[in-house]
């Protein structure tokens, strides 16, 4: 984590009760920061793990995933204005003050000002500027008990997380150095966690990333002169696929 972020990352922690940390409920694992909740942990702050995008997941996925996190979560899909009740309910669960004080974190595109939004709502009112209370930092009270801090909160992704950045959709294909390289990594990813859904999706069934692009390519007639299959337009339409949520996990 850079080190400027990092700084507004412990402030943030510094002023809430609770954390909210925003992943991509189809790949909860990747999409979670080791150093964030680390520092969380440290500081005794309570976190609430959000997994948004809960729309793209199916609901045996949605419990095995909860059965594996090991923390406090609750899913919701802000696109679908889905979660917003239970949210709002995790968060008072968590809370033993009459007030109590909610900072929002996360990667780029798991959908933080989406989830800020949801918990705004029509009701929220600014709270007056608190001195010394970090430049580009607000605080927005959304209910009598409840105040939320709307920071820039976003963690920002190192370059040797392109695989992530695809997942994510912070990197479209056009920004891709190795899109053939990157489409094998994929669907590699994809092959371990659905490989029967990937099967269903596409009628392809294959051990590993290579050969899912190549079987991919041969069944959608990508093809190079001689008849080989394209693996760099298979792994286009792959992507693009994962990136417009065609790919239920």
């Amino acid at each position: 984590m850079k080190k400027g972020f990092l700084q507004i990352v412990k402030k943030v922690v510094d002023e809430a009760d609770i954390l909210l940390e925003i992943i991509d409920a189809r790949f909860p694992t990747k999409s979670r920061n080791a150093d964030l909740e680390r520092i969380i942990k440290l500081s005794g702050k309570k976190l609430l793990l959000v997994l948004n995008k809960a729309d793209l997941v199916s609901i045996e996925n949605v419990k095995k995933q909860k059965e594996l996190i090991g923390v406090k979560s609750v899913f919701v899909s802000a696109k679908k204005k889905q979660g917003t009740i239970k949210l709002r309910e995790a968060i008072g669960k968590l809370s033993d003050k009459n007030e109590v004080k909610v900072g929002v974190v996360g990667y780029p595109n798991t959908g933080k000002s989406s989830i800020i939004n949801m918990l705004k709502g029509k009701k929220s009112s600014r709270v007056a500027a608190i001195a010394g209370f970090t430049k580009g930092m607000q605080y927005v009270r959304i209910s009598t008990k409840l105040i939320l801090i709307d920071s820039p909160g976003i963690i920002p992704l190192e370059e040797q997380d392109e695989i992530l950045m695809v997942m994510l959709s912070a990197k479209n294909i056009q920004s891709l150095e190795d899109l053939e390289g990157t489409g094998i990594e994929v669907a590699g990813e994809l092959l371990k966690s659905i490989p029967e859904k990937l099967k269903n999706f596409y009628g392809v069934e294959a051990q590993n990333g290579e050969e899912f692009l190549e079987k991919l390519a041969l069944k959608r007639k990508k093809l190079l002169k001689g008849g080989s299959p394209n693996i760099t337009e298979a792994a286009r339409l792959l992507i693009t696929d994962f990136q417009r949520g065609k790919i239920v996990l």
